[in-house]
């Protein structure tokens, strides 16, 4: 090929041939193997004269191209031939080099690497919102029944996140843009943080590459997809639908927040719905379960419980006070240890500091309000030491504080 040109690899699956001194651009993208064929989307553009251009960027044609088919490759460059006039111009070379270093570039691959050189891991890095960690780097399911408000809380969360400073992408396979810009108003006012928001109607195995345009477009570092169900290219329960959501998932190369409902079995709080390999899939994943004791329509609590994470230890439960009135919506952390519905539910720890909150305790007295025994009490304050302390009163009786609360 005489022209100067350049092969860049854009991104996973996108690669572009220019030809600058012509005017001249080929991009392939959408890549995919089908029967050991190399398929994608191939969009030639071409600023010469006299070319039959179908939009202002100068492009000529955009149709699915099978890269390794031999007539394939001749039948197109013979239509760009004709659609940009270019009469002497060598398309079939030019499009049989960019076919045969995009099929080498997909051959090769990422190199293999030494583990002893791979930098090491740091800690996952977190944000918290709401007194909730979200994983800025990694996927993360939160997921229960309907009515739960999962919906709020994930638009919250990118609100939060968008008036840091952090720019998100609010993925939405369920409501429309103007019922989330509505709530988005009620949580923040008019004054609302700039979060970027994508309706989508195919699969997101479908719609990733159209989703990483606009995470690279808008550097977008974190996404939210509302909700895991109606993106699926197949029902949720089979390993290859999950599988395939999550391989999609990976090419955003953001982190994020998948929203899921749960199954009817007996343990369907444990795990979203579905194959186990969303569960298995996700770094992180919350239960979420709304009070049916407290407060009253206007004034709720929501109980979000931690099941999975692979790194480090399960954390504790974490309570939203969420509050409708006047046209706004509130949400605020809230202590579990206050509900009717969920303290019983809280693991003993966390029940103790609850109660604690109030003002030391002896042994005996917090047995008795928590149902416990007083040696499981007492194990408790002797294992969490950076948590609970024991002190002396001024009537001599020795009581169990928190630490955070103790008089030095």
């Amino acid at each position: 090929m005489t022209p100067a040109h350049d092969f860049i690899h854009l991104d996973e699956g996108v690669y572009r041939l220019e030809v600058p001194t012509l005017g001249i651009v080929l991009q392939v993208d959408r890549l995919r193997r089908k029967s050991d064929e190399l398929i994608g989307e191939l969009t030639a553009l071409c600023d010469l004269p006299g070319a039959m251009r179908v939009s202002d960027a100068g492009v000529i044609s955009a149709a699915d191209f099978n890269l390794s088919g031999v007539r394939s490759r001749r039948d197109r460059a013979v239509l760009l031939a004709r659609r940009s006039q270019t009469a002497g111009f060598d398309w079939d070379s030019l499009v049989e080099y960019f076919c045969q270093r995009v099929i080498q570039a997909e051959r090769v691959g990422a190199p293999a690497l030494l583990l002893r050189d791979v930098p090491k891991a740091s800690p996952d890095a977190t944000w918290a919102i709401h007194g909730v960690p979200v994983l800025k780097d990694h996927p993360e399911i939160v997921f229960g029944d309907g009515g739960a408000c999962k919906s709020l809380i994930a638009l919250a969360r990118a609100g939060e996140l968008a008036r840091r400073g952090v720019p998100v992408l609010y993925c939405d396979w369920e409501t429309s843009a103007s019922d989330h810009r509505e709530r988005l108003e009620q949580l923040f006012g008019t004054e609302m943080p700039g979060v970027l928001y994508a309706r989508c109607e195919a699969p997101l195995t479908v719609e990733a590459d159209r989703l990483r345009r606009l995470i690279v477009a808008h550097s977008i570092q974190y996404v939210i997809l509302d909700s895991v169900a109606y993106g699926c290219d197949g029902p949720p329960e089979a390993a290859e639908t999950a599988n395939g959501y999550c391989r999609a998932l990976r090419r955003l190369r953001v982190g994020s927040t998948m929203i899921a409902h749960i199954n009817r079995s007996e343990n369907g709080d444990q795990k979203p719905f579905g194959s186990v390999f969303w569960h298995n899939s996700a770094r992180s994943t919350w239960f979420v379960k709304r009070s049916e004791a407290d407060g009253n329509a206007s004034d709720l609590t929501v109980m979000l419980s931690h099941r999975k994470v692979n790194s480090g230890p399960l954390l504790a439960a974490r309570g939203l006070r969420i509050t409708f009135g006047n046209g706004r919506i509130g949400i605020q952390p809230t202590d579990l240890a206050d509900s009717t519905d969920f303290a019983s539910k809280l693991p003993l720890w966390q029940r103790m500091k609850g109660t604690l909150t109030h003002g030391p305790m002896t042994s005996v007295a917090m047995a008795s309000e928590l149902d416990a025994k007083v040696d499981t009490i007492d194990r408790t304050v002797r294992r969490l030491t950076k948590l609970f302390t024991r002190q002396p009163g001024a009537d001599g009786v020795t009581r169990i504080h928190l630490v955070e609360r103790r008089v030095s």
